[in-house]
């Protein structure tokens, strides 16, 4: 039987169950160490595991979201980077319009290439839709690559105020 239970702690895979499994054995630990009863000991681990584990598995997933949030950032970052001189400004063009949807008059107004608009869309980053009212055909930026386009936007012009002789 104690065999089970320790392979069973030892294969868990929830990290919060382990760290409150974990948690509420010191604490058990401490209360013993300090008042030499069992009883209370183990009244005490009993009532630490359920508040370990909730503030574990809250860490946790706060933690997993941070990195998850990290990952997806690089991923946009590289994903824009491999983009091409006139592809970059196709998107650059759609961030200073102020969205990732353009008409197709509003495009054709604008001074962009059609290679790199068609290459955007062999790349699946940009597609054709119409409005909502069905009255007009789109371009469509990929979300992820008009975000990119955003941050870009953000730290270019951050780095020129930080080098702007304005007082």
């Amino acid at each position: 039987m104690f065999d089970k239970i320790v392979e069973r702690l030892y294969s868990e895979t929830d990290s919060a169950r382990s760290i409150a499994t974990s948690g509420a054995g010191v604490a058990g630990l401490l209360i013993y160490l300090m008042q030499r009863d069992w009883v209370i000991a183990a009244f005490s681990a009993v009532i630490v595991f359920p508040l370990a584990r909730l503030a574990s598995a809250r860490v946790y997933e706060h933690i997993h979201r941070a990195e998850k949030r990290r990952t997806e950032r690089e991923e946009t970052e590289e994903k824009y980077n491999q983009l091409g001189e006139h592809e970059k400004a196709v998107v650059q063009a759609f961030v200073l319009a102020g969205g990732s949807v353009l008409t197709w008059s509003h495009v054709n107004a604008l001074d962009l290439r059609g290679p790199a608009i068609e290459s955007l869309i062999n790349r699946q980053l940009l597609s054709t839709d119409v409005t909502a009212d069905g009255m007009s055909e789109t371009f469509v930026l990929n979300p992820v690559v008009f975000q990119a386009g955003v941050d870009k936007e953000i730290s270019t012009r951050s780095s020129k105020s930080a080098y702007s002789l304005d007082p």
